[in-house]
């Protein structure tokens, strides 16, 4: 679909929500066809936005060198081409102004759901893609920490919850694509850096809150953390929520005080069988195989996941409750659930006798989901674990790793994981500080790391690779580096052997 929207209303906007400082645009009245922030990404009548830390006036060069008609920026760049400009006192709050405005608010006609927590949004996010593609015959939408759905491209995403232009560029294709569901993670990022402003979602749901994304780039401190998830809580219309999660009353009394009077709906394991309004209970493993119950005012019903896990039983309730309250058949979504495999989610091979678990495992609650099923699921093997944590953020996850992955474990790999401008050596070494007493050695280049781990492993023994899932880059120096991917790496090793 092609979208227009002229310079003058632009300007317009700007100064309805006060962020226009200067206009530089002389007569120039052209309709735009097309606005970016990536000079890439230029082509007809394109306005382009100067945004980022580490923006360079050489983008800006580049942008105007491929026909970028003007640029909006919160400073004036000195460059050879004498091209209109307006200034802002605020480029990212313009920018997610201006995004639905241009793709006249695809939201509003999609039937969305949000998905917020620290832990499991993925997970929640395929198990009901899947039910939804049952049900409805056809593939429905998704956007998040894997990949993008939207009915006319699929893609690996990079951000969770995309920057805005992104973002409601694939809303509009999926209301081109005639969609009937789209679900999408919803980050504190998006919230804090106003990615989804003014979004309403027909559905959103709680998972689980603990503290992590702390550091300067991203929350200041947990309070900052939570109240950006919680706004979540107040733009959807119906709202589904984990009775056990921490700040339950908080969480609820922000849905509730919503101006949109959402209906409000709770889940959770059969110790507040009394409390919400779904539980599930009657957990069975048999091989690879979990099955469970979900009880609701329907009754009890049978449903089973292939994915290892008891916190993929509690991600699985969350998804049969949502796709209950939506009308979906019970066959539908045992269809579903049974389909889902999550790229990078408790992902196990084995060959040899050597076990690999690939998990996207990644801060102190995921950390600890996983090691703790591990421990009872494998309760005799040898752990073998590769790591390590993210440069420029989330610094508490480095003693979180320690804490969790050094109790568990029984050797690790300290090594690379996006490190960006950090030195990894200098990242490893800041958690090995924390774990005196566990037994691990450092191996920055994470190919080299997980291919000693499996070359090394012996039979009934345990490798885990954390983090990474089916990512396959590495962020350095703000380049996505080229990397094979752990579970391609665990893949082709476990074959070698």
């Amino acid at each position: 679909m092609t979208h227009t929207l002229s310079l003058n209303k632009i300007v317009e906007i700007l100064e309805e929500n006060h962020l226009l400082v200067e206009n530089h645009l002389g007569k120039l009245e052209t309709e735009i066809q097309s606005i970016s922030y990536d000079s890439s990404k230029i082509t007809e009548n394109t306005l382009f936005f100067c945004k980022g830390i580490h923006f360079k006036a050489d983008y800006l060069v580049q942008a105007l060198e491929k026909g970028a008609i003007a640029y909006v920026s919160e400073e004036k760049y000195e460059v050879e081409t004498d091209s209109p400009y307006l200034l802002v006192n605020n480029i990212r709050r313009a920018i997610s102004i201006l995004a639905p405005i241009f793709y006249e608010n695809p939201a509003n006609d999609l039937n969305l759901i949000g998905i917020t927590g620290t832990k499991g949004k993925t997970t929640v996010a395929y198990f009901l893609k899947n039910i939804l593609d049952a049900a409805s015959a056809t593939e429905t939408g998704l956007m998040g920490t894997e990949e993008t759905i939207t009915g006319l491209r699929k893609e690996t995403s990079h951000n969770t919850t995309p920057e805005p232009f992104d973002l409601q560029m694939f809303l509009d294709e999926a209301r081109e694509a005639k969609l009937p569901y789209f679900t999408m993670e919803v980050t504190s990022q998006a919230y804090k850096m106003d990615r989804v402003l003014g979004m309403t979602f027909e559905h959103a749901i709680w998972l689980n809150i603990a503290e992590d994304h702390i550091s300067p780039a991203e929350h200041p401190d947990f309070e900052d953390y939570i109240s950006c998830k919680l706004q979540l809580m107040t733009h959807g219309k119906e709202i589904l929520i984990n009775h056990e999660t921490d700040f339950f009353e908080r969480v609820y009394e922000t849905a509730k005080s919503s101006e949109l009077a959402p209906k409000i709906y709770t889940y959770a394991s059969d110790k507040h069988r009394d409390r919400a309004d779904f539980y599930y209970t009657d957990v069975k493993r048999k091989g690879s195989i979990l099955s469970f119950k979900v009880v609701s005012q329907d009754g009890a019903e049978d449903f089973a996941i292939s994915t290892l896990g008891l916190f993929n039983v509690e991600n699985a309730t969350a998804a049969v409750a949502q796709a209950k309250l939506l009308g979906i058949s019970s066959e539908a979504i045992r269809t579903g659930l049974l389909k889902t495999q999550i790229p990078g989610r408790m992902n196990i091979f084995e060959n040899k006798g050597v076990t690999v678990v690939v998990d996207y495992a990644h801060n102190l609650m995921s950390f600890t989901a996983l090691f703790k099923s591990l421990r009872h699921d494998f309760p005799t093997e040898k752990i073998i674990s590769v790591g390590g944590g993210p440069g420029e953020k989330a610094y508490q996850r480095r003693k979180d790793f320690a804490d969790v992955v050094g109790k568990y474990s029984d050797y690790i790999y300290l090594t690379a994981e996006d490190p960006q401008f950090e030195d990894p050596q200098k990242i490893c070494e800041e958690i090995a500080s924390y774990m005196p007493d566990a037994h691990y050695e450092i191996i920055v280049d994470r190919t080299e790391a997980v291919t000693r781990a499996i070359q090394s492993a012996k039979s009934g023994e345990i490798v885990v690779l954390l983090a990474k899932g089916t990512e396959a880059f590495q962020k350095v120096r703000g380049v996505w580096e080229p990397y094979l991917s752990d579970v391609t790496l665990a893949q082709n090793l476990l074959e070698a052997l």
